[in-house]
């Protein structure tokens, strides 16, 4: 190459020689990009010179020939999945290569084979929802099923969840299609000696291939035998013990863990199993976690498909789930144990109810005679709910107070179970020693116990520890006849491979190295480089960390844009599963720039920009990228209640926003518009019926907006009031002359556009006893934090303080009526300006508790079901909007509690965002995506004619009339109607 070629040159001429070959994906140079691919989930940040987006198969061929061209020879590349990594596998200087981005297709599938053909792009959970109707599943089962992809699993050997009876992911690789650096492709499956032979007498590359591993390995066997400990969960990442047996050579053994050091994946034919028909869950308690790990070898005699541990830190951070109480009464049935007990999760799997009950019986009696706290949990979706807990236990355990993060670095170490005992006891000592907290959880039954030690990654005398700490559990993982990494990979700890291998197969591992790729191009400087040369490989410790990074930006600002700081790249924003309402932006879009995790990194850059204070030119370019992914955010907090470490991107967008508008660049009128839309529709309800008719003609200014609310009614809200004697909150004194008061926060959405819940609500309060009031509506201010207004928005919360407190401090009760404006009161108000004196509660929180039998026996019936079409009653179901799935699940187990009262069920949907989410889905910028994610959340719920359905949301009722011309009702409409009142 010609050395006075710069990077940013050759990057050019690469990407447009790879455009004349006719490469159709992704060429990604872009910041952004750079940012987002620079993290995984480890401790480690690698800029990349620029990330591929291959469509497809031919793609990397192509992408491949051209990378040989002589010019081009300096360039390396390194294959990404789901970026979940926690040891830096898929990070480099060099080209990422993005498999999950566009190679997602399930390209065959036999049902009577069981076997599947996929792309490397297709993501575990989204496989298994394919597989689901046919009675068949991919068994290896890792708790970032949905979002970890095939071709990770496969570079890593994963293994997760039940590997005790089904193994890891190589264990269920029928064939694995590679393309190596030299352009050549083949499929690599198991041959026996017969076909062995025809591969390697066609003497080609491939023949030669095959024939060269086979004579690197027949004179290692015993060395093989001798050098690696016989554990339940085997050597994974060029695994000599199990590619060569019996005379049959298996290269996807190799392959499999090698973490795109020999060759690109370019398909993945995978053996599947039937689905278990049933189910069984034994949670036993135990006063330490020590104790729990000395169960394992018990446990395992009743042959589980797993046991799973989690200690008290885990289960004290599963406390603040929103779901927890519903948690904690699966785990705790009346006395059983306190809520700090450590619990072994034991279950059970079998093709028919007898099967499963004489397995689960054997172990029940056996807990019995050593009198052990259990619980037994036999419903389907409680035992998922229960897992719930360990499969979050990687993000619940980073979400703690601090600046030190629980780090993974060492956090996979195997060992086996009747050793792991004693080796987790001197883990501990070892941690306690250092004075560092930690948290544990992880596979008892193939003695594989994840450990966290929490470290500030910004303090050199931390980042220190990461060598000490990993020498040392070296040295414990050899005295327990154990491994180092037994499950996520070893990625930047590759130096110590040959510590594992020893040096004779080390050798055989470097030769392998060197047969696939000569040059080292492929994901250089992890694991092993070509010929053995140590000083290729990257070191721990010295390998660029994110605290480095981040320790330049001072403390002011880490505390005001904390929330970008809180991101540990788990990942779990990337999730595609549509019942799943995070994260609508990423899920319309496939682009994670527009996720929370693109948008933190990108906040994060931004602010290290600024800390160096260099180049303003440079600063303002990072302020516009930023702003285009913030840009694309709904503002729904979906990431604020679902992700694992409370990533809140709309509180940190509304401070960037502030920022961006007073530095940067001024609002235009349309922003103004959107961030006083509150202010707009309550001076335009003066004249409700002027306003439509504007709107109908067009003859307001659109500011690029669609489908503008509409008033429903033309008669002011205080006349009609009047008519049905409910009188307006004036002040405190007002409300306590009155029997059983209760004041009805009536937001301009609710109490102006659509008042059908506000008086359902008066109705029914009145029916209750209560003495309702009203609160004109005024502006809450959600559309102003959306915008980043936030002194206007400060204001606002001080005069909301001035009604609401004297309230709170005289015990009377305040009701909104949309939560996603109810919620404001109780999060965004206290974070940007103080917290009030007490709670605004939701309809459903006030309704739940009350006795609804004695109602309903004094109105001497309840109404006829207003959910009747031609003749047919259908259940009710529920639709909650996205905000309130977030930040107050509750909410939806509330309604449920309040139609049993009326005797009527009630359903909740599992649902994704509908698509409006405030004022996203009136931009006109957005009405495409806004439609996708409707269709793809709401239309097929809607579709579905099982249910009649309710929903809970005004933004959401306004997209199901924007699209389908149909008004669904609010719970509380229906519950007003069964009342008659």
């Amino acid at each position: 190459m010609d050395n006075k070629i710069s990077n940013s040159e050759l990057l050019e001429r690469f990407k447009l020689r790879l455009r004349a070959a006719l490469y159709q994906g992704g060429i990604r140079y872009d910041l952004a990009h750079k940012v987002l691919n620079a993290t995984d989930n480890s401790i480690y940040e690698l800029q990349p010179l620029g990330v591929l987006q291959p469509k497809n198969a031919n793609d990397l061929k192509i992408m491949v020939k051209v990378a040989n061209e002589e010019i081009f020879k300096s360039l390396t590349f390194t294959p990404r999945g789901g970026g979940t990594g926690t040891n830096g596998q898929s990070l480099t200087h060099g080209i990422v290569v993005d498999t999950s981005r566009y190679m997602t297709s399930i390209l065959d599938f036999s049902k009577i084979q069981q076997t599947v053909t996929v792309e490397p792009g297709v993501v575990l959970g989204e496989l298994n929802r394919y597989l689901r109707p046919h009675g068949l599943m991919f068994a290896p089962n890792i708790s970032t099923s949905n979002r970890a992809t095939i071709g990770g699993m496969i570079a890593t050997d994963a293994a997760g969840k039940g590997s005790l009876i089904y193994g890891k992911t190589s264990d269920h690789l029928e064939s694995v299609s590679v393309l190596m650096m030299n352009g050549e492709s083949f499929e690599s499956k198991k041959l026996n000696p017969d076909v062995l032979e025809d591969v390697i007498d066609k003497n080609d590359h491939i023949g030669h291939l095959h024939q060269k591993i086979q004579e690197l390995l027949i004179p290692v066997q015993d060395e093989i035998a001798k050098r690696f400990p016989r554990l339940k969960r085997p050597l994974s990442g060029y695994n000599l013990r199990q590619c060569y047996i019996d005379e049959t050579l298996d290269l996807t053994r190799l392959i499999a863990g090698s973490e795109g050091t020999l060759a690109f994946i370019t398909e993945a034919k995978l053996k599947l199993i039937p689905i278990p028909k049933y189910k069984r869950l034994v949670v036993v308690h135990y006063e330490t976690f020590l104790l729990a790990l000395a169960d394992a070898a018990f446990l395992i005699e009743y042959q589980p498909i797993a046991v799973e541990a989690v200690d008290s830190k885990v289960q004290k951070s599963a406390e603040t789930l929103p779901n927890w109480p519903e948690l904690a009464k699966l785990l705790y049935p009346g006395n059983l144990a306190e809520k700090g007990s450590i619990s072994n999760f034991i279950e059970f799997v079998a093709d028919n109810h007898d099967e499963l009950i004489t397995k689960t019986e054997a172990l029940i009696s056996a807990l019995n005679k050593r009198q052990s706290r259990f619980v037994v949990i036999d419903d389907i979706e409680q035992i998922n709910q229960l897992w719930g807990i360990r499969s979050l236990a990687v993000g619940l355990v980073a979400n703690i107070a601090g600046p030190r993060k629980p780090i993974a670095f060492v956090e996979d170490a195997i060992v086996p179970p009747e050793n792991l005992y004693a080796f987790v006891k001197e883990f501990e000592e070892l941690l306690n020693g250092l004075n560092l907290h930690y948290a544990m959880y992880g596979h008892v039954d193939v003695g594989c116990i994840h450990v966290r030690p929490a470290l500030d990654m910004q303090k050199e005398e931390d980042r220190a520890q990461i060598r000490y700490i990993t020498t040392e559990v070296l040295k414990l993982t050899d005295k327990y006849h154990g491994l180092l990494w037994g499950e996520h990979g070893k990625g930047f700890r590759g130096e110590f491979v040959k510590h594992v291998f020893g040096d004779k197969l080390y050798a055989v591992i470097a030769e392998i190295k060197t047969l696939f790729d000569p040059d080292n191009r492929l994901n250089p400087g992890k694991l092993v480089a070509p010929n053995g040369e140590m000083d290729k490989i990257n070191k721990i410790d010295l390998v660029p960390m994110r605290g480095e990074f981040d320790s330049i930006i001072n403390q002011e600002l880490q505390q005001e844009y904390i929330n970008s700081f809180l991101c540990n790249g788990n990942g779990a924003c990337f999730n595609r599963d549509t019942t799943n309402v995070m994260c609508p932006s990423y899920k319309v879009t496939d682009n994670r720039i527009h996720s929370p995790k693109g948008r933190a990194s990108l906040v994060k850059e931004w602010l290290r920009v600024i800390a160096e204070n260099k180049n303003p030119d440079a600063e303002a370019e990072i302020a516009e990228v930023v702003f285009a992914a913030m840009s694309g955010c709904l503002g729904c907090k979906s990431c604020a209640g679902k992700c694992p470490t409370k990533v809140n991107i709309p509180d940190l967008r509304s401070k960037f926003l502030d920022n961006y508008h007073k530095n940067y660049r001024q609002r235009s009128l349309r922003e103004f518009a959107l961030g006083y839309i509150e202010h707009i529709l309550l001076f335009a309800a003066y004249a409700p019926k002027l306003w439509n008719f504007m709107l109908a003609y067009k003859l307001t200014p659109k500011f690029a907006l669609q489908d503008a609310p509409v008033f429903a009614s033309n008669v002011s809200l205080r006349l009609e009031l009047k008519r049905q004697n409910v009188a307006l909150y004036k002040n405190v004194t007002q409300v306590q002359k009155t029997n059983k008061p209760i004041v009805i926060m009536a937001d301009v959405f609710s109490g102006l556009l659509d008042r059908g819940v506000l008086f359902a609500s008066i109705k029914l309060f009145f029916s209750l006893g209560y003495t309702p009031y009203v609160i004109y509506p005024r502006v809450s201010g959600k559309a102003l934090l959306v915008g980043g207004f936030l002194d206007k928005f400060k204001q606002h919360a001080s005069e909301w303080a001035n009604v609401l407190d004297p309230l709170f401090i005289a015990n009377i009760p305040v009701v909104g009526l949309e939560n996603s404006i109810t919620l404001i009161f109780r999060d965004e108000i206290s974070k940007f300006y103080q917290p009030l004196k007490g709670r605004v509660q939701t309809l459903a929180e006030i309704l739940a508790p009350q006795n609804f039998s004695q109602l309903v026996a004094k109105n001497n019936r309840v109404n006829k079901m207003p959910n009747t079409e031609l003749g047919d009653k259908k259940p009710y179901a529920l639709l909650s909007h996205c905000t309130e799935q977030a930040l107050h699940p509750s909410e939806a187990q509330n309604w449920q509690t309040i139609f049993a009262g009326f005797g009527q069920d009630l359903h909740i949907t599992p649902i994704g965002c509908c698509g409006m989410a405030g004022t996203y889905g009136h931009q006109e910028e957005h009405k495409t995506n806004s439609r996708k994610l409707f269709s793809m959340h709401w239309q097929p719920h809607l579709d579905n004619q099982t249910y009649y359905n309710l929903a809970t949301g005004f933004s959401c009722r306004s997209q199901v009339k924007r699209f389908t011309n149909k008004r669904l009702p609010h719970p509380i409409e229906v519950i007003a109607t069964l009342l008659a009142v």
